[in-house]
Order: C-alpha cells, then structure tokens, then sequence
C-alpha cells in the first residue's frame, strides 16, 4: 500500500466514514508495514488528548507525524481490494466520504458541542442518539453535545437543516444559529441560518424561537406551517400561513430542498425506512429485527423505490415486496 493510501484510509478512520473492507485494509497495512503502525498510533493518542486543536487541523497534524517517522519512502503496493458496496448497480451509488461525520474533542468544559455533522457537496441524512432525524443542507454544519438525548439535547447549526424531533418532553431540544435560538419538545421544522437572518418554518408540534441578540427579547410560539425571519433582533411573522403541500404533512416551500440528492452514512436501515417513508410516501415495515440494526453507507440522488431497495441490496441481501403503498422487508 502506498503513503498516499494509506493516510487516505486513516484520514477515513478518523473521520468515521470509513467502510468495514477499508478498515480490514488499514488493519493490515499496519501490520504489514511499521511506519504505517507508527503513525496509526500516534495519530490515536492525538485524537484522543484534550490539548489538541479541533479536528479541523487533523491533516496537518497528519502531515506533520507523517515527516518527522518516515522520510516520504512508500510500502510497496498492494492489490486494492474492492469492497462490496462498489459493485451496487449503477442507478445508485452506494457512496463514502461526500458528507463527512466528524468529531470535535474540545473539552466538554470548554465546549458542550463535542460532536459534529458536517455535509459535504450534496445533502446529509442522519439519525442522532435519541432518535431525531436531521436532513443536512449542502456545505452546513450541525454540532451536539456529548451522550445527546440524556441530559440535554443542545445543537448548534451552521447552514441550513431540516428537523423531525423525537418525542422527549423532559428533555426539551434547542437548536441555536446566529443567536436565534428555536426550543422545541417534539416537532418537525426548518431552520436556514445560511444568510445573517435565519428563517424557522414549522412543518408540525410547536417551537418557541427567541433572538438573544435583543435585550430581555421574548419567545415567540410558532405554529405549524407558519414561518418567523429573525432580523437584527427582531422576530417577524410571515403575513400568511402557509399551506402543505403533500399529503403526507411533510412538505414546505422552505422544505422542497429535502427531495435533492441526499448521503447517509452508517444509519441503521430501521432509520432508513423512516427517510423512504417520508421520500416516497409509503409504509415500510421490515419482520427481520436482526436487518433492522444492520448499518449502510450511500446516496439517494432522482432513484425510485425499488431502484433504491435494489442498491441497498447489494451490500446485504435481503428480500422485499411492494404492495398498495406498503413495503415489507424480510
């Protein structure tokens, strides 16, 4: 394996997208080669002390481990070997990398956003601790405190997201961007923090939003399908409700982005069949609870059902019927 490879499948590792066939490549690279080994380690304990930067300067924290154990010789190559979700068919590409999941290892202290999503060119679907749904918008950025969902449920976004709260009124759930905060116990909404005003537009449930940038500023309660711009501290109410647009209540204007081209990374098919359902408007029950917790990395870009069921396929197999809206996985 190469230099360039191998702190390509490091780079993976750290970053958490790498697949289980890249995984057994690094692995043995390491033990085939002890330069390798060598930075594997110390890149490990770098990660995991509490004196390193953000993970933002994880390549050149690389770069520079890299220089002072080896002086830039490379292993000898090695025969890639070509992991099963390459061979999905071509209608959808089961895909690593487009939208990195990432950690941040600031001290809680210093920090409760310990955790971090980041979306890359394309869309990022992902399930957080306790439940909640998160749709990404491109190049957006969503950070969450650590062991999400017990305590407190805090995130902080940077971008534009979609939400679908799991149900946890004892621990309310507060999403904060540009100093709007939007408190919420259990709903579905859109925040677009991508300009200086941030517009909230609530799909169901009920949220509170309140700009901090305002002296003693007042929480104003949002109802469904209504939508509040926060603007140099002021909270203004659309004149006029808007109206839904599917019929499955998911659907904004504000919220059409949600159909684009979507990644996902290591998300449990039981969480999958929740994103189909609210995608192509149907019921998916799946009778295997061992295929439930089963985990798939890959993209949704204009594919249709069984296109996509078919991808899903092809990294582990298992057998579906589609009848009158319904889908049962076995």
């Amino acid at each position: 394996m190469t230099k360039k490879s191998f702190l390509h499948l490091l780079t993976k590792e750290i970053s958490g997208s790498i697949s289980d066939n890249e995984q057994k490549m690094l692995d043995e690279s390491r033990k085939e080669n002890q330069t390798f080994d060598q930075v594997h380690t110390e890149m490990q304990r770098f990660m995991q002390s509490k004196q390193h930067q953000p993970a933002v300067d994880v390549e050149a924290k690389l770069n520079e481990v890299w220089n002072r154990i080896h002086s830039a010789e490379t292993a000898p190559v090695q025969k890639r070997i070509v992991p099963l979700w390459a061979r999905v068919a071509a209608s959808v590409a089961i895909l690593i990398g487009l939208g990195v999941l990432a950690y941040n290892y600031l001290p809680e202290q210093q920090n409760i956003y310990t955790q971090t999503l980041q979306a890359g060119n394309e869309n990022l679907y992902a399930v957080l601790d306790d439940g909640t749904q998160v749709w990404l918008g491109k190049n957006s950025q969503l950070a969450y405190n650590k062991n999400f969902g017990e305590k407190n449920r805090k995130i902080r976004l940077t971008g534009e997201a979609f939400f679908d709260v799991a149900h946890r009124p004892e621990v309310p759930l507060t999403v904060t961007a540009n100093q709007v905060d939007v408190t919420v116990k259990g709903t579905a909404f859109n925040v677009n923090a991508s300009r200086p005003d941030v517009e909230v537009a609530l799909v169901r449930g009920l949220v509170a939003v309140k700009d901090t940038r305002q002296k003693n500023a007042e929480e104003l309660l949002l109802h469904p399908n209504q939508k509040v711009i926060a603007s140099n501290g002021k909270l203004v109410l659309n004149e006029h409700n808007y109206q839904i647009t599917q019929a499955n209540d998911t659907i904004v204007p504000e919220t059409r982005w949600l159909n684009n081209a979507l990644v996902f990374q290591k998300q449990r098919l039981e969480d999958l069949a929740k994103l189909m359902q609210e995608r192509y408007g149907v019921k998916i029950e799946i009778t295997n609870l061992a295929l439930r917790e089963q985990r798939f990395t890959g993209s949704i870009k204009s594919e249709t059902l069984p296109q996509m069921l078919d991808a899903l396929k092809q990294s582990l197999p298992f057998a579906y019927e589609i009848t009158d809206g319904k889908v049962v996985i076995r």
